[in-house]
């Protein structure tokens, strides 16, 4: 059985997009200017910042106390990130022409985000960097995946932004970006 990993925040949802709608709810509720959202997504580095170092200097800046905005955050941005285009209807028909389907992550709140998306429900399994221990760039981790998808690593696909530590691997790859979404990747698997 053929196995497909697809990269969560790149590939599957939008987690940017999340970021920014969590941002105009954050700024409306605490009456903040759009030169202070701008400032948050800066701040967010696309979501490299660590959250700890972030909502200090969230805090910091506009001077809350708010000692809660932080569990507050991991609540809510992962019901409100969209799922990317062409991704909900297209895993099923994967699943139907016998794929495996599994999904990479980094931290624990993806996996809300997983359960938030419905995705969860339309894959074999799933494995996140962090809370399993490993980078995403580990190798181990695409096996833990694929383990949890009852599968192996043998003609295995990644579809995502970044494919190198799966090219390196061995895995087929598909990369993800303004030519390709992910309905186009999955076209693309359907078709080989």
């Amino acid at each position: 059985m053929r196995l497909v990993l697809f990269d969560l925040d790149t590939t599957l949802v939008d987690r940017a997009e999340g970021f920014r709608r969590w941002v105009w709810e954050f700024c409306a509720e605490h009456r903040l200017a759009d030169a202070d959202a701008a400032w948050l997504i800066a701040a967010d580095d696309r979501g490299r910042a660590d959250r700890a170092a972030f909502f200090k200097n969230l805090r910091e800046r506009f001077d809350l106390q708010e000692p809660e905005l932080e569990d507050a955050y991991r609540d809510r941005h992962p019901a409100l990130v969209p799922v990317a285009p062409g991704v909900l209807t297209g895993l099923p028909r994967l699943r139907a022409a016998g794929w495996r389907i599994g999904v990479l992550g980094e931290g624990e709140p993806q996996l809300s985000t997983l359960l938030c998306t419905g995705i969860a429900g339309l894959v074999d399994g799933w494995a996140l960097a962090g809370p399993d221990g490993l980078s995403t760039s580990d190798l181990k981790l695409f096996e833990l995946a694929a383990e949890r998808c009852e599968t192996t690593l043998a003609d295995a696909w990644l579809v995502g932004a970044d494919v190198e530590p799966a090219r390196s691997a061995g895995l087929h790859t598909v990369r993800v970006g303004p030519d390709r979404d992910a309905a186009a990747a999955i076209a693309l698997l359907l078709e080989s």
